[in-house]
């Protein structure tokens, strides 16, 4: 019988994993599997609404099934006003502590600043952990011309994980918080879009960056995918 694959998503904000990977989270929890997400950074204008994205988060991953790791726990800053070697540094001791078969992250691309600098602070780590499957999300900000060019070459079956993935994106619509309101029409149009590409209602698409055949990674890796 397989052992469930521990799975480690390292974002910059809480509702980053929820907007670009939900339903695949929902899937591979529901699956018993152990998926952490780690938030780099809180983001908030407020002390007060800094608890409440907090909790927020907490909520989503009651509901979707995975639970949420505060990479810089007190510590309020925004990802920009982190210098990179200490994220780099947080992020080898999380991977060493957690032990993950596969991690995602960022892609290197995304059109959002603190998105881009936590994906290079997750590809600077990767050189510590070469047996871990490494892969990155999508972009969640569809508006800018950037996104376009982030092509997946992994994709997620989610259909009937869509209904708990916009249930999770809902408990972020709180009153004034700092960031954009979330586009959960506009994102499940794009899940629909992606799983046309595979013959299937509704997708997620992440773009594998590394993995290395033998390792424990491309093993837990080919389970979250259902290869044989």
């Amino acid at each position: 019988m397989n052992r469930a694959v521990r799975v480690l998503v390292v974002v910059a904000h809480p509702d980053d994993a929820e907007l670009t990977i939900g339903g695949a989270i929902a899937r591979w929890c529901d699956q018993g599997n152990e998926v952490t997400v780690a938030c780099c950074s809180v983001s908030e204008k407020t002390s007060e609404l800094a608890v409440r994205r907090r909790e927020a988060a907490e909520q989503a991953a009651r509901i979707l099934g995975h639970r949420v790791h505060w990479v810089t726990q007190g510590d309020g800053r925004r990802v920009e006003e982190m210098p990179e070697y200490y994220l780099v540094e947080l992020i080898d001791a999380l991977v060493s502590d957690l032990g993950p078969d596969v991690v995602v992250s960022h892609w290197g691309g995304d059109p959002h600043r603190d998105h881009r600098r936590v994906a290079r602070t997750v590809v600077a780590s990767a050189r510590t952990w070469p047996d871990v499957a490494l892969l990155q999300l999508g972009p969640s900000e569809h508006l800018s011309p950037v996104s376009a060019g982030f092509s997946p070459t992994v994709m997620i079956p989610m259909s009937g994980e869509l209904a708990r993935k916009s249930e999770a994106l809902a408990v972020y619509h709180y009153a004034d918080h700092s960031f954009r309101p979330l586009d959960v029409t506009g994102g499940a149009t794009r899940n629909q879009a992606l799983g046309s590409q595979i013959g299937v209602p509704a997708a997620e698409g992440m773009l594998l960056l590394r993995v290395v055949a033998g390792s424990r990674g491309a093993t837990g890796l080919g389970q979250l995918l259902g290869l044989p």
